[in-house]
């Protein structure tokens, strides 16, 4: 059985009289381990809704929490995942991780163009900052690929993209997702080209 990543936490907030305090220095308790895949996981050190709460000492990721796993637009997602090598990964490595991660419309969307080159292919509509901090992991998107290494950082704007583990070791990113206003492939296409959003929708 994979273990959950650890990942410690440090949160800070505001005391009653405005000044700021360290609320949390611990453990992060949200944490996910694969069940199907060894080495798999990731935890999520906080997250928020529109707009942010900066008054309240609530934990939005507190133990027994529920946790999407993509933000809506207005919200974000701090999430720390650990990859294993690709050769880790079953035959039907796609059903099984979107059936675990809840992410099957996600696996979908971002099939459309990927030619099924690689498992992980996905888009969300988000804007999502990764920062690789152990390891090394590729970036895959429809037409073209990009290797990261520890320190390296990507800027992923609404793609399909996937990330392949062609290592014998596991990686570490850090990701921000940031969750953007639904737009679609097809219609931010449609936009380029100079056509307004309503007439791309069906």
């Amino acid at each position: 059985m994979t273990e959950s990543p650890r990942v410690r936490r440090v949160v800070t907030g505001h005391d009653d009289d405005g000044r700021a305090v360290i609320l949390i220095d611990g453990i992060a308790p949200n944490a996910f381990a694969s069940e199907v895949i060894p080495g798999f996981g990731a935890a999520v050190p906080w997250l928020t809704a529109y707009p942010a709460d900066h008054v309240s000492d609530d934990d939005p990721v507190g133990p027994g929490s529920a946790t999407p796993t993509f933000p809506r637009a207005g919200e974000t997602v701090f999430r720390i995942a650990e990859f294993p090598p690709d050769a880790s990964y079953p035959s039907d490595a796609q059903d099984r991780i979107f059936d675990e991660i809840d992410g099957k419309a996600e696996a979908a969307e971002g099939a459309r163009h990927s030619g099924g080159k690689h498992f992980w292919f996905h888009r969300t509509d988000s804007l999502d900052y990764a920062i690789v901090l152990e390891g090394e992991i590729t970036l895959l998107v429809d037409d073209g690929e990009a290797t990261l290494r520890a320190g390296d950082v990507a800027v992923q704007r609404a793609t399909s993209h996937a990330w392949s583990n062609r290592t014998d070791r596991i990686a570490r990113v850090a990701f921000v997702l940031i969750g953007t206003e639904p737009l679609s492939a097809d219609e931010i296409a449609a936009q380029r080209r100079g056509i307004p959003v309503e007439s791309a929708r069906p």
